[in-house]
């Protein structure tokens, strides 16, 4: 039998070797010599069958550059010549994986127990197959509020803090749901932590829609898709964070509805978090979006003032900082938009005080948290306008923002250009990184966190930034 998977291993090989060979031919006659070398030599495949491709890409940047430029839109250059060799084929998809991710699972595979769930979380019980709970998401640091009461009470009854529980005979599958930065991530990380307090044997796994994806796919590249799905079905929790993503992805939907079926079947745990309710869903399988529907869902509502107030005082306790009434109030009628806003014009306000030596007053609040009152209030501030003041600050061409170069000279403004946009625009984030050189949501994701951690280590930044928002706002 180890004689017969080793064949069928290295004829995989073997298949896989003569389609690169033909599909480098295939890109240096449609394209060219130079093209192949800097966007395709390196590309493995991840999948293949007779309708999809599924290329592994070496970084993220290259796996974002040959989707956009070469592999996105039905009509692409790429798939219209790879029928010429494989006639049958529909789709192409092209991933990246990090490579200590690899390292691990190849490690830990080594030493699993046949029906165990693979452990790549530091913490002891929390199976998150790669994807890490932060230590800030707990519910003792979720502000309760009316607008997500009720989505707190369920996430409370699902991980059994709540003496509610009795209440229900068996477990509700919980869908949550709403904008961004509205804590859903948070509350989803709690119930895992909860979980895993609660009862040190349970196996939890919490994890992104795209990293079961990545699972199932590597699972029939590696012919183990058994191993797979006894994996997934012998859990005691399952929390499934953004799952929008596994839209349009038909077999990944199919896999992921027959483990949601048989955990619910089994009295499991299933917790689902998505930006959209279950109907809104697009590219998903109406059985699916049936099944999701079934649970209890929840919507995370924009909170109105007076939440706002209270989460800005639950924040200020946590961060040792004694902010007047006065201030707390204007910060929550001005800043509208999420709750990781209103966190941001918090820790703006700390920063200023802590590097700059600016007690926090109202008056200087004003101009401080300038850029968040005029994203609420003002339609005159634009992604171009955003970039226009950038390039010259920093003196530099407003194509540099919108190229690929990774020059930190570069790099570095367009990140703040990147934050300004999410700061002072109404834009979102995809329409953000499409004025950028067609960068995707995640990328201007990275650019406003990265930015948000330097102006709590970087007085020079704080002073650029300050002096940006002046004059775009101006």
């Amino acid at each position: 039998m180890l004689v017969q998977d080793q064949q069928i291993k290295n004829d995989s090989a073997t298949e896989h070797k003569v389609f690169l060979e033909n599909f480098k031919q295939l890109i240096i006659a449609n394209f060219s010599v130079e093209v192949f070398d800097k966007w395709f030599a390196e590309l493995d495949i991840l999948l293949i069958n007779n309708s999809e491709i599924i290329f592994k890409a070496p970084s993220k940047f290259v796996r974002d550059w040959v989707k956009r430029e070469y592999l996105e839109g039905k009509n692409s250059k790429i798939l219209i010549a790879l029928k010429n060799i494989q006639p049958t084929i529909k789709k192409i998809g092209i991933v990246f994986i990090a490579q200590d991710l690899d390292h691990d699972i190849n490690n830990i595979e080594l030493k699993a127990q046949p029906n165990k769930v693979l452990n790549l979380s530091s913490h002891d019980n929390v199976f998150a197959f790669g994807t890490e709970l932060s230590q800030r998401f707990t519910f003792d640091s979720f502000v309760s509020c009316k607008y997500n009461k009720l989505a707190v009470s369920m996430a409370k009854i699902a991980s059994g803090l709540d003496a509610q529980v009795n209440l229900f005979n068996d477990k509700i599958p919980l869908y949550i749901h709403g904008g961004v930065g509205m804590g859903k991530t948070h509350l989803a990380q709690s119930i895992a932590w909860q979980l895993k307090e609660a009862d040190k044997s349970k196996k939890i796994v919490y994890l992104s829609a795209e990293k079961f994806m990545y699972h199932f796919v590597r699972s029939i590249k590696d012919n183990d898709i058994m191993s797979f799905k006894e994996k997934m079905r012998s859990v005691d929790a399952l929390i499934v964070d953004d799952v929008q993503f596994i839209a349009g992805k038909e077999s990944t939907q199919q896999e992921f509805m027959n483990c949601f079926n048989s955990l619910v079947e089994d009295n499991k745990q299933v917790v689902l978090v998505c930006d959209r309710c279950p109907t809104n869903l697009e590219n998903i399988d109406e059985k699916l979006k049936s099944r999701i529907a079934g649970g209890m869902v929840i919507n995370f509502k924009s909170p109105d003032f007076n939440d706002r107030l209270t989460i800005l005082r639950q924040k200020s306790k946590i961060m040792e900082q004694n902010i007047e009434e006065e201030i707390l109030h204007f910060i929550a009628q001005n800043v509208k938009t999420s709750v990781r806003d209103l966190e941001g014009a918090l820790k703006k306000l700390v920063a200023e005080k802590l590097f700059l030596n600016e007690e926090i007053s109202i008056s200087n609040a004003q101009k401080i948290l300038g850029s968040y009152v005029a994203k609420n209030n003002s339609t005159a501030v634009n992604i171009a306008k955003v970039q226009k003041i950038v390039a010259n600050f920093y003196n530099i061409k407003i194509s540099d923002l919108t190229s690929a170069s990774r020059l930190r000279s570069i790099a570095r403004p367009r990140q703040v250009a990147m934050y300004l946009c999410k700061s002072l625009t109404n834009e979102s984030l995809p329409k953000i990184g499409e004025k950028f050189g067609g960068k995707n949501h995640a990328t201007v994701i990275h650019s406003c966190k990265t930015v948000d951690k330097l102006i709590l280590q970087d007085a020079n930044l704080i002073a650029d930034i300050k002096s940006l928002e002046d004059k775009i706002v101006s």
